[in-house]
């Protein structure tokens, strides 16, 4: 479990608790239009059980992003007087704020991964992004000894692009018209970054 400064958890997958939240960003037209090549229709317990086993077997590195529970203001004597019990039990209640992962190839001596993250609209263009991202990045040089980290972003989310850059992700390559969205062809985009362009990257961006 990680508590990142931004606000927000990484911690381990629960399929019982996980898996229909993660089906419900696949039923969210403005999510899912921009994880996955597939068209979108209704998901059901097929998705769910093709991410438990991609999860199990796939996974470097898979974590659940929740919000950290707020804080409440309490007297000497422990009881809160500022809020209702409802209230204080919406606080004290995580929020799931989408998933990120780091995904093994199957030459694993080679030491690559591929990197996802997805998260919920209400908490898009806030900074967890970019913060996520620099986590995950630097875990996977600092401890999980990775040499390469690669990814895909569709066409349509520059916002994502834009993050990827920053954290020092390359350009490395176009496919042209592979996925049909909004009644149009749209791109997929590589991008990579080498343990190499993180130890340049990491004395230019700020470390927290």
């Amino acid at each position: 479990m990680f508590d990142l400064e931004c606000g927000v958890r990484l911690r381990g997958f629960r399929p019982k608790d996980d898996l229909d939240s993660i089906l419900a960003l696949y039923h969210d037209i403005r999510v899912a239009q921009l994880i996955t090549e597939q068209f979108i229709v209704p998901r059901g317990e097929k998705l769910k059980e093709q991410y438990k086993d991609n999860i199990a077997n796939s996974a470097e590195m898979f974590c659940i992003i929740e919000t950290i529970p707020e804080k409440t203001t309490s007297t000497p004597e422990g009881d809160n007087l500022q809020e209702t019990p409802a209230e204080k039990a919406a606080k004290d209640e995580p929020k799931f704020v989408g998933f990120t992962a780091l995904w093994q190839y199957p030459e694993r001596g080679h030491r690559l991964s591929s990197f996802s993250l997805v998260l919920r609209p209400e908490f898009w263009n806030k900074g967890y992004g970019t913060q996520i991202t620099k986590f995950m990045v630097d875990h996977a040089f600092l401890h999980l000894n990775m040499h390469r980290i690669g990814l895909e972003v569709y066409e349509g989310n520059e916002r994502a692009m834009a993050v990827y850059r920053k954290i020092g992700f390359v350009d490395e390559g176009r496919q042209r018209k592979t996925r049909w969205v909004d009644g149009g062809w749209k791109d997929t985009f590589h991008m990579g970054i080498l343990v190499d362009d993180w130890k340049q990257n990491r004395e230019t961006l700020p470390q927290n």
